[in-house]
């Protein structure tokens, strides 16, 4: 019984610490996917506030600049070229390719240049090359951006770097994704492709709007989990509880049997003096004392049952040595040969080469006996039962008890082991027993590491085996 309680306790332990767990995870990836989600709106929240300053610094150049600025660039989707004009007061036009400036306006310079970017498709080209014209016609100013970039973005902009690599970059990429642990961002967003360059703009990802959108989950997590606490709280409390009823039941079991054995020993001795005196063989008084000392013997003996199931549930200190099954299974069979209250046949079929075996000698010659005994007292008149002993595939010893009795239903083979049940199928319910023969006999078996098989029929007789394990 202990050794179940904790295994119950370890399993509740482990089930708890598992769905704690598994609720931790599921939180974490919660949170880990709404800050990607806030990332990626913060992604393109910084892209628009680009374009935005892409723009109007465009419009301010357009407005004040006198030069006129030609690019022209090569895509791998367009056959013919790619020409952006930026000149002030629309002094020049594209036809066919071709750049015209208007006439009038002699006093504005015009600068040209072609690039190829045929690694590339034209989705942007046009605002690509507007943005290399607006850099070309004026000084970025890294002040004037951070101030206009925090007017957009807020508190979550925290700074920005100007950053200048080996390729050309087009679209707008998260180089470093928020964390539970580490609340920041890096955006990386495409500024001046066709010089190279892309700005690198570190913001911030406010967990409190993430933590207010998941509230309701992380209460009802938190409710889940203080419930199933509680609940092994409970259920730790019932099992002590039931630990101690169970103490109490076996130290009275113990004290019964113990205040029991003093008058059943008296009342014996009283018994083998008078039986010892002489009388008439058809005295009435012989008789009774005959039946006296059967029925102080009984008693005695279920005393002794009892108290081996009692202290084989507590703990079963098994003594394994190796010894002579053969003969002890011959004594056994010789003893009950000689039942003087029914005609009893007992036969011994021993198989194995060896004649030892490994177990608890008295443990085991006890299971026999209480199988041996269970087949005199449910049969009829004349009990035939046949004992066999044989060596498995396995390395193990098989020892098996037939006989030809009343046979258990297939309902009730699984219930037989149990303690102190009796089937009412019995056609005689005062014959002696208190139902524990079957339970010592699962749990002698158990203790071993070996296990127990039935095949019954009603009114044909039953066959019990128990196979125990050799290995040394």
């Amino acid at each position: 019984m202990n050794r179940r309680i904790k295994q119950v306790w370890l399993l509740a332990i482990l089930s708890s610490f598992l769905l704690i767990g598994l609720q931790t995870y599921w939180l974490y990836n919660s949170v880990t996917y709404s800050m990607g989600e806030m990332g990626k709106k913060n992604a393109e929240k910084a892209e628009q506030a680009i374009v935005t300053y892409q723009t109007n610094i465009g419009e301010a150049v357009k407005e004040k600049s006198h030069i006129g600025y030609v690019v022209t660039a090569y895509f791998s989707d367009y056959k013919r070229p790619v020409t952006t004009v930026c000149s002030p007061l629309d002094t020049d036009t594209i036809i066919g390719g071709v750049v015209y400036s208007k006439p009038g306006f002699s006093n504005v310079m015009q600068k040209r240049d072609t690039f190829d970017l045929r690694e590339t498709d034209s989705n942007n080209s046009f605002d690509c090359l507007s943005t290399y014209i607006t850099y070309q016609l004026t000084r970025f100013d890294k002040a004037h951006f951070d101030r206009f970039i925090s007017r957009k973005l807020g508190n979550d902009f925290i700074g920005a770097e100007m950053k200048t690599g080996k390729h050309r970059l087009w679209q707008t990429r998260i180089v470093e994704p928020p964390t539970l642990f580490h609340h920041e961002m890096l955006v990386e967003v495409p500024f001046n492709p066709i010089q190279y360059q892309s700005m690198q703009m570190r913001m911030q990802v406010p967990m409190l709007p993430i933590l207010k959108g998941m509230m309701w989950q992380m209460i009802g997590s938190l409710l889940v989990t203080i419930m199933l606490l509680l609940s092994i709280a409970y259920l730790i409390k019932v099992m002590l509880l039931q630990k101690k009823v169970d103490k109490m039941r076996s130290d009275f079991v113990h004290t019964m049997i113990h205040e029991l054995k003093r008058p059943v020993q008296t009342l014996k001795m009283c018994v083998s003096v008078f039986s010892a005196q002489k009388t008439d063989e058809k005295d009435e008084n012989a008789l009774i004392m005959e039946t006296v000392r059967e029925e102080s013997d009984n008693l005695t003996a279920y005393l002794a049952k009892l108290r081996e199931v009692i202290r084989a549930e507590e703990h079963i200190p098994l003594q394994i040595t190796s010894f002579d099954i053969h003969a002890a299974l011959q004594n056994l069979v010789a003893v009950y040969r000689k039942n003087r209250q029914k005609e009893v046949n007992v036969s011994l079929d021993y198989l194995r080469t060896a004649d030892r075996m490994r177990g608890d000698r008295d443990q085991l010659l006890n299971v026999v006996s209480n199988l041996m005994e269970n087949s005199v007292k449910y049969s009829g008149d004349i009990v035939n039962i046949h004992v066999a002993c044989r060596d498995t595939e396995k390395e193990e010893v098989m020892i098996s008890v037939s006989d030809n009795g009343i046979g258990i239903s297939s309902d009730e083979q699984q219930r037989v082991w149990t303690k102190f049940y009796r089937s009412n199928a019995y056609p005689d319910m005062m014959q002696p027993g208190i139902g524990l023969g079957l339970s010592f006999v699962d749990m002698i078996v158990k203790a071993h590491g070996g296990r127990k098989m039935m095949q019954s029929e009603v009114g044909k007789g039953t066959r019990i085996s128990i196979v125990i394990p050799q290995h040394s």
